[in-house]
């Protein structure tokens, strides 16, 4: 699936736009946009896709998301039952990169700034205190006029720049891979994974989607991401594998084999290579109670 460009619904003369969205569950799917955002979740709970990442968010996640940067927030299925009663809540700042373009990103004052809108090309999790920060500062200067727009939006990226308690999101190899010719092809072979990475997968199988055969497959991949398609794949089935353990709904043996490693033992080396942690320290480190583990 082709990401949907989205055009966001604001006059053209406008640089910096806010907009409260509320409702049952979010309705943009996988989408980008030349604008850069700044989303603040109010209320609701899912899954995060950002370039080739995917988390799970919850109330209160700060995420920054570069020029052209595919992204989607997708409730979870409770949200799409019309009794829950449930509502998807955010605050999003949108402005222009061409704000930032000419003399003005170039003033040594601007350096902060500067840095963390290149980060932004891959998305950017804000973490911890930091995070909390931020999320205060968003509530409090939302939706102001005049130029404590302009000033505001100003503290707020220089309250980013400064932050050290983040995580970057979407790999590298993604983020070259939205500028180049053969996007289509990768994002095809991206969107399959997405949909079946919880099942077996066949190298043949994802390089017949690339329309390559398995060796110039792998060549292709590597090249893109920097990783194997081995590696990459075990970091998306951990991905999902840590939205599950946070959420503590089932043991560690269950959710290994959800998320597509048929081996226990296999599951824990890959979570803790990637993590430097096993599950159940991930699990401890937000709060899940033990008994949910093993």
């Amino acid at each position: 699936m082709k990401p949907l460009y989205q055009e966001l619904p604001f006059a053209v003369d406008n640089y910096i736009n806010f907009y409260r969205e509320d409702l049952p569950h979010f309705i943009v799917p996988w989408h980008y946009h030349p604008e850069i955002e700044i989303m603040c979740i109010e209320k609701g709970w899912g899954t995060r896709f950002v370039g080739d990442h995917i988390g799970g968010y919850e109330e209160g996640d700060v995420c920054m998301m570069g020029p052209q940067l595919p992204h989607e927030w997708r409730n979870d299925k409770e949200f799409f039952d019309s009794d829950s009663g449930l509502r998807a809540t955010c605050h999003c700042v949108y402005f222009r990169k061409e704000l930032f373009e000419g003399i003005l990103i170039r003033l040594p004052e601007m350096a902060n700034i500067r840095e963390l809108i290149e980060r932004s090309r891959r998305g950017i999790k804000f973490t911890g205190e930091s995070r909390e920060r931020i999320a205060r500062y968003i509530r409090r200067t939302f939706n102001q006029n005049g130029i404590e727009r302009v000033t505001n939006l100003l503290t707020l990226l220089e309250m980013m720049a400064e932050a050290d308690e983040y995580e970057i999101l979407a790999s590298v190899g993604f983020t070259q891979s939205v500028n180049s010719s053969d996007f289509e092809r990768f994002n095809k072979v991206y969107r399959f994974l997405v949909k079946n990475f919880n099942k077996p997968i066949k190298l043949e199988e994802v390089a017949a989607v690339a329309g390559l055969t398995p060796t110039a497959f792998c060549r292709y991949f590597k090249e893109r991401t920097k990783k194997t398609f081995v590696q990459y794949l075990n970091d998306m089935r951990i991905g999902h594998a840590k939205k599950f353990l946070i959420e503590g709904k089932m043991k560690i043996s269950t959710l290994s084999m959800e998320v597509g490693f048929n081996n226990l033992s296999n599951f824990i080396e890959q979570f803790k290579k990637s993590t430097n942690m096993l599950p159940s320290e991930y699990q401890e480190k937000y709060g899940v109670k033990k008994k949910k583990a093993i």
